[in-house]
């Protein structure tokens, strides 16, 4: 788990963290995700109130939930490409060729996609809750070796990633399971965009415990 005391205007500290979903944490998880979505009609509706996909069970992938005060306020899943176990991710569907281009399969990267906010916490919180979210994903890629980090983002958000140190690698197309298109981002100097990160929020500790009150969303 992921804890971080976020710096306010303020100096003030506010109560987030992520946790990994397990069990019935990964219902939560998809459902969120439904919530987001369908709210924005970027997917179709379903009688399961789910958004799931086939990425989802595969070993390679992990799902975190990040709270506030043990409220679940959003999510985000990290596909891990490790060219010793050669499991796909999802961005290499549509952008195979610009990843052998820019990236390469020699090396070990991860894609951070189903990246959500609570819908009733976007005007809340919703900025803390995305640097949080994305601490978690730098702090994950270089626990796990990854020499870097994709995101297949929607064009209007190009400048927030560029911010983070991530470079535009291709032009936009259509994202498996969404109504919208999306262009490949990619962070290949993971040191800068950590200590970036944490120039912004400040990491209290880290570690994998379980969450003891699910709280509500």
């Amino acid at each position: 788990m992921f804890t971080t005391a976020l710096k306010t205007q303020e100096n003030r500290q506010s109560e987030y963290f992520t946790a990994v979903a397990k069990g019935p944490m990964l219902d939560r998880v998809y459902s969120m995700r439904y919530k987001s979505y369908s709210a924005e009609q970027y997917i179709e509706e379903n009688s399961s109130l789910q958004f799931i996909d086939e990425y989802d069970d595969k070993p390679n992938s992990t799902c975190f939930l990040a709270y506030h005060r043990n409220n679940a306020i959003g999510s985000m899943r990290i596909c891990e490409f490790n060219p010793s176990e050669g499991h796909a991710v999802p961005v290499m569907e549509i952008f195979d060729e610009e990843i052998r281009t820019h990236i390469g399969y020699e090396n070990t990267f991860i894609e951070v996609n189903k990246f959500v906010i609570a819908p009733f916490f976007q005007r809340k919180g919703g900025v803390e809750a995305r640097m949080l979210l994305i601490g978690t994903m730098v702090e994950e890629a270089i626990n796990r070796g990854a020499s870097s980090i994709l995101l297949a983002v929607r064009p209007a958000h190009v400048r927030f990633y560029k911010m983070l140190g991530c470079k535009q690698i291709s032009e936009s197309k259509s994202y498996p399971h969404l109504s919208f298109k999306t262009v490949l981002m990619a962070c290949t100097d993971v040191e800068w965009s950590r200590n970036f990160i944490r120039s912004k929020v400040n990491v209290v500790e880290t570690h994998d415990d379980p969450v003891p009150n699910y709280g509500n969303y």
